[in-house]
């Protein structure tokens, strides 16, 4: 387990592929980008659940994963001072 939250392991993920050290930019990127992913696809799901003809709540639990990750807030800014979280 890590001490980040998913949305900032996705935004500093993005950071890096821009040459970039300020993952807090990319957050808007990481949401873009995780909110692609909310609903899988059926290669997905065949990936999850091989040779089942029905998925069962895989997808609905599959999104509240994402919907979850998506209205994450950072533990690195969550951590910060609060008059630096409000600038």
């Amino acid at each position: 387990m890590t001490d980040t939250t998913m949305i900032e392991q996705v935004a500093r993920a993005i950071a890096a592929s821009r040459d970039s050290d300020d993952w807090s930019t990319c957050l808007p990127a990481a949401r873009a980008a995780l909110a692609a992913l909310r609903t899988p696809t059926l290669d997905m799901l065949e990936a999850a659940l091989p040779g089942h003809p029905d998925w069962g709540y895989l997808p609905e639990e599959w999104q509240a994963m994402i919907d979850h990750v998506i209205a994450e807030q950072p533990v690195a800014m969550s951590r910060a001072q609060p008059e630096a979280r409000a600038a």
